[in-house]
């Protein structure tokens, strides 16, 4: 996954990437979704009044939506590479939190009374995708008070990493607002324990301890390593004092939620029913009954399984990657399939720039693998794709079985790098508005990169050797399970255990690995989006194959899907569709 996405609402007030029971916008049923599976659709129109005449332009009111959201969520700003929010953070008070809740209300309300039949083509489209975004935020702030009941939401205080990672200024400049930032940081930790309300859920506290002492330790080795020796000596002085006390703050919060809030915690990380149909409508637009959702999930899941077994019938096994040469196996991955996008032309690359293969810091080791790519704004254009070592606490056969094998190593690396999340990025800075550039969707980002897995096995990547196609059905197996774990982790009352045996049996995960996509799906119900992105993408490109016939082009598809940032599929339909089919046309003009 990138690390610009967010985790759905649940890791981060940042990404990402993607609510509340608000009424949907008035002309949502004229957005026509992409048949993925039978019975899912885009979110039918609320019955509603003719809107009122709006008191500005849409790109008045879009604009102003776009500079709450960036106020209001500095690291968004950060992370996309407008600098101006450097220093900055959001507001953690619980007077805060309220008016910015106010806030996306207004805002949704004054969007939902635009008459999208009045709009062009971009505009509409950004229309739909600031509803979606304002109505993901409240689905955080309001049915999940994440501000509440999740660690994690407070990451922003400690994470620093915007400021190294890119050589956007010079280091001087850079680590001044870092700097600011640790003191803005110092300043609001007090929110962290004054609006958590115990008890919280026993695996997102156990997973925000581990995250929590990753900042301490990254705070007191990377960030005191690079800037040693910046500016003079009142400065390193100041450096010193402020990042000793925010790491101290970020251990001592740790150990709170490890001694008070751990001793308590409960599995109130599940969702329910209504809440996780209220998740679907915020995340992905859609309705859909949680049990064609789950036959859904289980239908695909069957597909894959049926065809990896089939290849270890075969005979095709896994084969091992060493620890020592887990590093230059990933590079050796990234640049062969990079030359493989452009020797089929499979997609335009819009840069020659390169991502760096990195091992992650130790905050961001909760998962296996992460693209931290510039944003959309960016100046620097350094990319970077981290790898996570096993945890050296784990007994020596659950740290060996956790390095990924070489087969899926070379879905994770497509999936990252050529033609994944990297080359998504380096297209939606070519975006046409701030809209598009700023906010994805969750099931566009995750799905498009894993679409790109099984796109390069169908074209032949690394055909010579068949354990990369085993490693591609492993990691689709990998998303099938998360699919289903997260329907019964917040729907069906599967235990923690029990969806852990699922990843084993069903997904043939190891057991390191199962436990810890079970735990994620606690923290991240909506990662079902891999799996349904992914089907949506094949679902338009068959349709895509059947209007155009003989003059269907895999580049041209792809083209035309990225060249409007990542909002979910569905909204992207008729857009594509319509681009590629005057396109043939123009060719076939005398």
């Amino acid at each position: 996954m990138s690390s610009r996405s967010r985790l759905a609402v649940f890791v981060s007030p940042l990404l990402l990437a993607l609510g509340c029971s608000a009424a949907s916008p008035p002309d949502a049923a004229k957005v026509s979704p992409v048949p993925a599976f039978p019975g899912v659709s885009a979110k039918p129109a609320a019955s509603a009044a003719a809107p009122a005449a709006p008191r500005e332009s849409f790109g008045a009111l879009r604009d102003r939506v776009i500079e709450a959201f960036l106020a209001a969520e500095p690291s968004r700003g950060r992370s996309a590479g407008l600098h101006a929010y450097d220093g900055r953070l959001a507001d953690y008070s619980a007077a805060g939190i309220d008016a910015r809740l106010r806030e996306l209300d207004a805002h949704h309300a004054a969007l939902a009374a635009v008459d999208a039949s009045t709009l062009g083509p971009d505009d509409a489209l950004d229309r739909r995708i600031l509803l979606g975004q304002i109505e993901l935020t409240l689905f955080e702030l309001r049915d999940i008070e994440a501000h509440h009941t999740r660690p994690v939401f407070y990451d922003e205080l400690f994470s620093v990493n915007a400021y190294l990672d890119r050589d956007y200024a010079p280091l001087a400049e850079r680590a001044a607002k870092l700097v600011a930032h640790e003191e803005a940081a110092l300043a609001a930790a007090p929110n962290l324990r004054a609006n958590l309300r115990g008890p919280l859920s026993r695996p997102i506290v156990e997973t925000a301890v581990k995250i929590y002492r990753g900042y301490a330790e990254y705070l007191r080795g990377d960030v005191k390593t690079q800037l040693g020796g910046v500016g003079d000596a009142a400065f390193q002085a100041r450096f010193a004092r402020v990042n000793e006390a925010l790491a101290a703050e970020a251990a001592a919060f740790a150990d709170h939620l490890e001694k008070t809030e751990l001793p308590r915690a409960d599995q109130s990380h599940v969702l329910g029913r209504a809440r996780y149909e209220r998740l679907l409508s915020a995340q992905e637009g859609l309705t859909v009954p949680i049990a064609e959702l789950e036959v859904m999930a289980e239908k695909n899941l069957a597909e894959n399984k049926a065809a990896y077994e089939a290849l270890r019938k075969k005979g095709v096994r896994p084969i091992p990657t060493k620890a020592t040469e887990l590093f230059a196996t990933a590079r050796a991955l990234v640049e062969g399939s990079r030359k493989f996008v452009l020797d089929r032309g499979l997609v335009t690359l819009p840069s020659a720039n390169a991502a760096v293969v990195k091992e992650s810091p130790p905050f961001m080791r909760w998962n296996s693998a992460f693209l931290n790519a510039p944003g959309p704004f960016e100046t620097a254009t350094e990319a970077y794709y981290y790898i996570s070592p096993p945890d050296p606490s784990w007994p020596k056969a659950e740290q060996e079985a956790y390095l990924m094998p070489k087969g899926v190593l070379l879905a994770t690396s497509v999936h990252e790098v050529y033609p994944g999340h990297y080359v998504q990025g380096q297209w939606e800075r070519l975006a046409p508005t701030r809209a598009q550039k700023l906010f994805g969707s969750y099931s566009f980002t995750e799905g498009w990169a894993h679409y790109a897995e099984q796109l390069m096995i169908e074209e032949g990547f690394g055909k010579e050797n068949p354990e990369g196609h085993l490693g591609q059905l492993s990691d689709a197996l990998l998303r099938n399970c998360r699919f289903v774990a997260s329907i019964g982790i917040h729907v069906k009352g599967l235990s923690l255990d029990d969806a852990a045996k699922r990843f084993e049996v069903d997904c043939f995960q190891d057991k390191a690995t199962a436990r810890q996509q079970a735990v994620r799906g606690t923290f991240d119900p909506g990662y079902f989006a891999y799996t349904l992105g992914k089907v949506q993408i094949l679902a338009l490109r068959d349709e895509a194959k059947r209007r155009l016939g003989a003059s269907f082009s895999l580049r041209a598809f792809h083209d035309a899907l990225l060249a409007h940032g990542s909002p979910p599929v569905p909204l992207l339909r008729e857009r594509v569709l319509a681009e590629l089919e005057a396109k043939v046309g123009k060719a076939a003009a005398p």
